[in-house]
């Protein structure tokens, strides 16, 4: 007999409200401007998927740690984190997808900078209806990376490479 397991990272569902999540928080400055892109997008999502990975983000950029609960600290993904959803454009492509089809994000093209992601009006109700204790701490460690969202990409690429320089060490 085997237990239902949910992986989140690789769970649709699960993805998608969390990619939700990212982007009601984390998808504009105070002052409104667009921020979230390809490369934030995966970036974040990893970061609120692994928390002591976000943690020794925030470190190195002097900010503020998140309180992270033993069960985060000793799960087998902290002890042994998963760097492939990094590198899965594919699967990033295939949730943006599916949230535009449903109307829950808006695509913005700026021809310097690329595409840049927010939600809809219906995107954030959704989003806002999301409140089990597993978007709960996706949103909370949303609220905690606001501190690094004015970050250039590329110092948010040096930081992670960092973390992950370190933890492949261990």
């Amino acid at each position: 007999m085997s237990l239902p397991f949910l992986d989140s990272d690789t769970d649709m569902h699960l993805n998608l409200g969390a990619l939700l999540i990212v982007m009601e928080v984390l998808s504009k400055t105070r002052r409104g401007r667009l921020v979230l892109n390809n490369g934030r997008l995966h970036i974040f999502l990893y970061l609120v998927k692994n928390p002591v990975a976000l943690n020794n983000v925030l470190n190195l950029c002097g900010k503020d740690s998140v309180i992270l609960m033993q069960v985060e600290t000793y799960s087998i993904n902290a002890i042994s984190p998963n760097f492939d959803t990094l590198f899965d454009r594919a699967a990033l492509k295939s949730l943006l997808i599916t949230l535009v089809s449903k109307d829950l994000i808006e695509v913005h093209f700026k021809k310097k900078d690329g595409f840049f992601y927010a939600l809809t009006e219906r995107g954030v109700e959704m989003s806002l209806s999301l409140n089990s204790d597993y978007f709960s701490e996706i949103r909370s460690s949303c609220v905690n990376m606001m501190s690094i969202q004015s970050l250039s990409e590329s110092k948010l690429n040096d930081h992670l490479n960092e973390v992950i320089r370190r933890e492949s060490s261990l």
